[in-house]
C-alpha cells in the first residue's frame, strides 16, 4: 500500500510549482486591493479574511492531498499500466493537448457549478445530491456582513465549504491527467485557470472590461462584447456574485463559450453590481466555521423587507 502514497517526483514538483504560483499571484492581487482601498468601508470584513484563511489552509493541507491520493489509488487500481502513459502526447502535441485540457476542465467545472445554481430537479435522489452541492458552494456567495456593503475579492476565489473541492469533477479530471503523465499540461492549465479565476474575482478599482464595454468607439465596444462570448471577464463574474437574478448567470470562470452556446447563461452588463453576495442568515454571519462546516440548507430567519428575488436563486 505504501507504494501508492509515494507519488512520482514529477507529480510532487508539478503540485508544488502550481501552489507557489497561486500564492504569489494571490498575494499580488490582495496587495493591490488593500493599497487601492478596495478592502475598506465594509467591502471586506475580518470574517472574509478568516474564511479565506480557513478555506485555503484546509485546501492545501487536507483536501488537495487527500483527493490526489484517492484519484491515484483509483487510477492505479483501474489502469495500473497507464501511469505516465500519455507523456508522449504533451511532448509531441503540447498546444492541442493543453487546449483540450482547458476546455474539458472548464466544462466540467461550469456544469457542476450550474448544477449547484439550478432549480430543484424532479428526481428526489438527484435533488438530495444537488442540496449537498448547493450547501457546499453557498459560502462562496457570502461576503462582508449583513449591512450589504461587502464585495468580492481575489481570496474569495478559494472560499468554499469543506466539501466543495472534493466533489468538483474537474479536480478529479485534472488529477487523472496528472496520473497519466500530462505534467506540463496540468501545470500550465491549472496555473492559467487559477490566475484568470483570481483576476475575475479581484475587486478592481478601475475595471478595464467596463471601460472597453462603455468605450466611446462603437467598434471597441463591439469587439469587447464579442470577447465576452469567449472569455469570462471581471464584471461578468462580479454579476454572478450579485444579489440579483444574475447570480444564476456566468457559470464559468475562464471560458464563457459554454455559458453562451450550451447553457444560455451568458450575461454581459455595463456597470458594476449594486449589492454583492447572498443574504446572510444570523448563524452564517456570526460564525466562519458554521459556513465552512455546514452541509445542509442554512437556518433561515424571517425575510426582511427589501430582500430581492435573488434569494430564490440561492435557496
Amino acid at each position: 500500500m505504501q507504494e501508492f502514497f509515494d507519488l512520482p517526483d514529477a507529480v510532487r514538483e508539478t503540485g508544488s510549482t502550481a501552489a507557489i504560483v497561486t500564492v504569489l499571484f494571490l498575494v499580488l492581487f490582495s496587495i493591490y486591493e488593500i493599497v487601492s482601498g478596495q478592502t475598506r468601508n465594509g467591502k471586506k470584513s475580518l470574517k472574509d479574511w478568516a474564511m479565506s484563511g480557513v478555506s485555503l489552509g484546509f485546501l492545501a493541507t487536507f483536501q488537495r492531498p487527500l483527493l490526489t491520493v484517492i484519484v491515484f489509488l483509483l487510477m492505479a487500481a483501474l489502469f495500473p499500466t497507464y501511469a505516465g502513459a500519455l507523456t508522449w502526447l504533451e511532448a509531441q502535441h503540447f498546444w492541442p493537448t493543453l487546449i483540450g485540457f482547458l476546455l474539458i476542465d472548464e466544462y466540467l467545472h461550469g456544469r457542476a457549478h450550474l448544477f449547484a445554481h439550478s432549480r430543484k430537479p424532479k428526481s428526489r435522489l438527484v435533488g438530495k445530491v444537488q442540496d449537498f452541492y448547493k450547501a457546499a458552494h453557498r459560502p462562496h456567495h457570502l461576503n462582508g456582513g449583513q449591512d450589504e456593503r461587502g464585495e468580492i475579492s481575489a481570496s474569495q476565489t478559494f472560499v468554499e465549504n469543506w466539501a466543495w473541492w472534493l466533489i468538483l469533477p474537474n479536480y478529479w479530471f485534472g488529477l487523472a491527467c496528472l496520473y497519466l503523465g500530462l505534467y506540463e499540461v496540468f501545470l500550465w492549465g491549472t496555473v492559467s485557470k487559477v490566475i484568470w479565476g483570481m483576476h475575475v474575482h479581484t475587486n478592481w478599482k478601475w475595471q478595464y472590461d467596463l471601460w472597453l464595454l462603455n468605450h466611446d468607439n462603437a467598434m471597441v465596444r463591439k469587439c469587447m462584447r464579442g470577447l465576452c462570448h469567449v472569455f469570462t471577464f471581471p464584471n461578468m463574474h462580479h454579476h454572478h456574485h450579485s444579489r440579483t437574478a444574475n447570480s444564476t448567470k456566468n457559470m464559468t470562470n475562464f471560458i464563457s463559450v459554454f455559458d453562451w452556446l450550451l447553457w444560455d447563461t451568458l450575461k454581459i452588463e455595463t456597470e458594476r453590481p449594486k449589492i454583492y453576495g447572498w443574504r446572510q442568515y444570523d448563524a452564517e454571519a456570526g460564525s466562519v466555521m458554521h459556513r465552512f462546516l455546514r452541509t445542509a440548507a442554512p437556518v433561515r430567519e424571517r425575510r426582511q423587507p427589501g430582500d430581492t428575488a435573488a434569494i430564490a436563486n440561492q435557496e
